[in-house]
């Protein structure tokens, strides 16, 4: 039997890229939204550019990889604007355990804000630019139970990382090979229109 190796590879190739659709639509339908209502902002480059409520050329679009610092680092996550802004509880997207709870910077009005860094088994998640939450590493979470609340940002700052990641990552030149982006996943659990 003579296999013709343009077709193998072509099967090989529709069978690879299927096979990961299918998975990215079975953990999105396995992921709760971290907070309960709609976004006020789109999340997508495509999006929030068109939105009109960030002017061309800004250094604080939402989206993965936006330019940050002046152009000398990357955004290394998206960040979510729930209706109700600051206050808003965020909750654990899948069950999961605290690997650290942790300041994340401080905003220009003088709030400090924090990070929770929760192991979900098939990826690692960082909620940020929460008000200090009660949490503490080594807690286990279950999908749906609120982990913090939204700071005076009015954004949920949200990174998504390799399993076994144990703290989040900067992203300057290079991406970081545990950082991924959460954009497809955050687009399929808010029921967004693909951009």
């Amino acid at each position: 039997m003579r296999i013709n190796i343009k077709f193998a590879v072509a099967l090989y190739i529709i069978v690879f890229f299927v096979t990961g659709f299918l998975y990215d639509i079975a953990l999105a339908q396995e992921i709760t939204p971290p907070f309960d209502g709609d976004l006020k902002y789109p999340f997508t480059k495509s999006g929030s550019k068109k939105c009109g409520h960030w002017k061309a050329g800004s250094q604080d679009y939402p989206y993965f990889g936006a330019p940050r610092n002046n152009n000398t680092r990357k955004h290394a996550g998206i960040d979510l604007y729930p209706l109700r802004g600051a206050g808003t509880p965020v909750k654990a997207i899948r069950d999961g355990k605290i690997i650290k709870v942790a300041p994340f910077y401080r905003q220009h009005k003088g709030e400090m804000t924090y990070a929770v860094l929760v192991d979900h088994r098939e990826f690692v998640a960082n909620y940020t630019e929460l008000k200090k939450p009660s949490l503490v590493s080594g807690a286990t979470v279950k999908q749906g139970e609120t982990i913090g609340v939204v700071s005076g940002t009015d954004q949920l700052h949200f990174e998504l990382y390799a399993p076994g990641t144990r703290d989040q990552s900067r992203w300057y030149v290079k991406l970081p090979p545990n950082l991924i982006d959460p954009t497809d996943i955050m687009t399929k659990v808010f029921r967004l229109p693909l951009q």
